[in-house]
């Protein structure tokens, strides 16, 4: 990744993770005050972000790519990942992975994993087959 979008990306984690940005103007020190603007079925996610002292703001975004998919293997390093309490993280760009539980009217546990910077998602059951050998 070219160094400005090193940045962003690194500012687009902080943001979805709920965790303070510092300010980009040299000097300032004033908190950055962010905003998701996404919408609840967006793929990718999108923030505001705002220096309320210099006035300092920025958009952050990912960038949807949501090709090649994932391949089994790295679903299955990402599952015992959430299994063991880590944090899981897009094999693409390094972007923490969200699982969101899913309903299932078979009582059989299902989630979404998802990456909001590149937009790739799959659904899987739980724990996956894999792991019930």
């Amino acid at each position: 990744m070219a160094p400005k979008q090193s940045l962003m990306h690194h500012q687009f984690v902080h943001a979805l993770q709920h965790e303070p940005i510092p300010c980009a103007t040299a000097g300032c020190h004033g908190p950055v005050e962010v905003h998701d603007l996404s919408q609840v079925r967006d793929r990718v996610k999108v923030f505001e972000a705002r220096c309320p002292e210099c006035g300092w703001q920025a958009r952050l975004s990912g960038r949807e790519q949501v090709s090649p998919p994932w391949d089994d293997a790295a679903i299955l390093v990402m599952a015992d990942e959430h299994l063991m309490h880590q944090q899981p993280s897009c094999p693409f760009d390094g972007t923490p992975v969200v699982f969101t539980s899913l309903p299932n009217p078979r009582r059989k546990a299902k989630y979404r994993l998802s990456c909001y910077y590149c937009g790739r998602q799959v659904e899987m059951d739980w724990p996956p087959a894999e792991a019930r050998r």
